[in-house]
């Protein structure tokens, strides 16, 4: 649509310009025709007093005739009518002449009332003349005006024409925009409600992996539950990347500035690719500069997110060797640093005609990657916009059959003062008494999950009950005794979990900390669940170490 009314807008300029064009030429023409008009008005007035001259001539040269004598009042007429008429003073002089010679008072009558007879026909001839070039000047000056008001009229007819496009142009597009939003909720709304619907059975999978693997296992057990943990987990990342990716596009990623401490989010990433640096046999070397300050602000998860994309692509793509991850200081002052970090393989490498679409859209490097290892072709891609997002940017040096070098960067502000440390937990084994004599009120509709849920918040310690839905968790509150936490799903049937919380807040006046547990992972989400009145927010499939973090900070 913007070519289209781009266009519209430069013929519409064209329009007005010609309609301007337009007014200036009926000016001139009018100012022309105006001159001209004056001009022939002036002429017909030195015409007429040429005839008064004359008419006062006449009587003068009668009373020379009669007494002898030439007044002067006459004289002055007749200078002013030579001045005027060259032909008149070769007249005076005859007329001198005659005096001179005392001719008779007849003779001299009948010659002059001839020579008046002859200026007054040369005269009207000119009147007549000039009354012709008048009314024909005036007749033009009515076809041209006529003209140029037709010309005028037909620009405001084209103008109108074009406007009328343009207005037609206009009602598209927004009919256009207004068709992109509604595209986009659908969008949006199928994105959430595929991530909830892939997320949910996830979650009860992967939690009673994680549960599984906390009970004895022999050996081979113990590899084929790792094995589906894996697999799961790359399929969670699968995921991630397609909503990541369309929020990205949609303009809704947040970005957050929190504290954090660096060291624990590099130590998180390496130890997350730990087996599958184990299984291909590969070294795994970090050198983190010591100027780097502990504690910084920005976003750890997009930085780990980061990461994670790029330490995953390295692994990926290297049979054997090393992989290196460089972290220094590139730019620091007393409020702000800016951290580059480097992650080097020896890999297959990029081919060069292939680096400059490396981190486009579904991109990988080679026609039969995607074939042989794998992948969505948007990690890069997110990498990049993230990266840039938070005011960073990634290169990449890379040799066929040598390996490659990704390089990023990102500012962060120093943090002196951070907050106070959470306990540090060895494993799950360390909240086992978390929730002892705790009561814990689960709202959640899903069979799996509710027994999911039970289990961990057992395991720590709680006693639990179970609500299907919000009408049953609002009974509980009602009926039963003074719960300390609540975990709450946010699509229920009969009540979702925004409704049971303003319940519970508005109706009930209950303060008791409310945690929302959903399978969407959108944004918007996360702040109506904290506006509706819940302390925290967390995303399925979820880890247990992780619950028992919030839970921490809520419960005394």
């Amino acid at each position: 649509m913007r070519p289209n009314l781009k266009r519209n807008i430069v013929i519409h300029r064209k329009i007005t310009w010609l309609l301007v064009f337009s007014i200036i030429s009926l000016a001139i023409a009018s100012w022309f025709i105006y001159t001209s008009k004056q001009k022939i008005d002036r002429t017909n007035f030195r015409i007429s007093r040429t005839c008064d001259i004359i008419e006062t001539l006449h009587t003068g040269i009668t009373t020379v005739v009669e007494t002898g004598t030439i007044p002067a009042g006459y004289l002055n007429s007749l200078h002013r009518l030579t001045s005027a008429n060259n032909d008149l003073q070769a007249s005076q002089t005859l007329l001198n002449g005659f005096v001179a010679q005392k001719r008779s008072a007849a003779d001299i009558r009948t010659l002059l009332q001839s020579m008046l007879q002859e200026e007054k026909t040369l005269l009207r001839a000119q009147q007549e003349a000039n009354e012709r070039v008048n009314q024909r000047t005036t007749t033009g000056m009515y076809i041209g005006r006529s003209a140029a008001f037709l010309f005028v009229v037909i620009i405001l007819l084209m103008l109108n024409k074009d406007i009328t496009r343009h207005k037609a142009t206009q009602k598209k597009l927004i009919a256009a925009i207004a068709e992109a939003q509604q595209a986009r909720k659908m969008q949006e709304q199928f994105l959430a409600n595929m991530s909830h619907e892939i997320r949910t059975p996830m979650n009860g999978i992967k939690g009673m992996t994680d549960l599984l693997l906390e009970t004895p296992l022999t050996e081979k057990q113990q590899d084929m539950a790792g094995m589906i943990k894996r697999s799961i987990n790359t399929l969670l990342v699968i995921i991630n990347d397609i909503l990541d990716f369309s929020k990205i596009k949609a303009g809704k990623l947040h970005i957050e500035k929190i504290d954090f401490n660096i060291r624990e989010v590099l130590n998180s990433t390496v130890s997350l690719f730990a087996h599958p640096l184990q299984s291909k046999g590969l070294q795994l070397h970090v050198h983190l500069d010591p100027a780097i300050p502990e504690w910084l602000t920005g976003d750890p998860h997009r930085l780990n997110q980061v990461l994670n994309n790029l330490l995953s692509n390295a692994i990926k793509f290297t049979h054997q060797g090393r992989i290196d991850i460089t972290v220094h200081v590139r730019e620091q002052t007393a409020q702000a640093i800016i951290i580059a970090f480097a992650i080097k393989d020896t890999g297959v490498g990029i081919p060069a005609e292939s680096i400059d679409h490396i981190f486009d859209s579904f991109s990988q490097a080679g026609h039969d990657i995607s074939r042989r290892f794998g992948g969505t072709g948007l990690g890069l891609t997110i990498c990049k916009q993230l990266l840039q997002l938070q005011g960073g940017d990634i290169t990449v040096n890379s040799t066929v059959g040598k390996g490659s070098v990704f390089q990023c960067w990102l500012p962060f502000d120093i943090n002196n003062k951070p907050a106070a440390e959470v306990p540090a937990h060895n494993g799950n084994a360390e909240y086992n008494h978390l929730l002892a004599g705790k009561n814990v009120l689960v709202a959640e509709d899903n069979e799996i999950n509710q027994k999911l849920i039970e289990f961990v918040l057992r395991k720590a310690g709680g006693t639990v009950t179970i609500a299907s839905n919000g009408e049953e968790a609002i009974q509980h509150l009602q009926q039963s005794d003074p719960y300390d936490l609540i975990i709450m799903d946010l699509q229920m049937p009969k009540m979702d979990g925004y409704a049971t919380t303003y319940y519970i807040r508005h109706n009930l006046r209950l303060t008791t900390p409310i945690i929302a547990m959903t399978a969407t992972a959108m944004k918007d989400e996360q702040w109506q669940c904290l506006h509706a009145g819940m302390n925290d927010y967390m995303t399925k499939p979820f880890e247990f170490a992780d619950l028992y973090k919030r839970i921490v900070h809520l419960v005394p």
